[in-house]
């Protein structure tokens, strides 16, 4: 079952499974009151979450919301933690539609 973490091709530097994508419905900050987070599992076994919803820094770069964990709920939580840490930067009724854009659905 987990015989692809043992692949090892000169060339590729890591290869990750997909191992959840969870939808997200939050209400109070982000335009369109759902994201979704992929969960992916490393070969090393560590799990990372990353949402498909990108905000705008304070440098007007937009970036993506990433949690690291043990576990796939692990990741998830720490991700979704990642949002409101970045979104407590200013308060919920200051935000706007063009400080958020989303992932490209090619991309995610």
């Amino acid at each position: 079952m987990d015989e692809w973490k043992q692949i090892k091709i000169e060339g590729i530097a890591k290869i990750e499974k997909c191992v959840g994508e969870f939808e997200i419905s939050e209400y109070y900050i982000s335009p369109w009151q759902t994201f979704k987070i992929k969960v992916y599992e490393s070969q090393s076994g560590m799990y990372t979450g990353v949402s498909n919803l990108q905000i705008k820094d304070g440098d007007g770069d937009f970036s993506v919301f990433v949690g690291n964990g043990k576990t796939i709920s692990d990741a998830l939580e720490k991700t979704i933690q990642c949002f409101f840490e970045r979104t407590s930067r200013k308060p919920k009724e200051e935000w706007n539609m063009e400080d958020f854009k989303s992932s490209d659905p090619y991309d995610f």
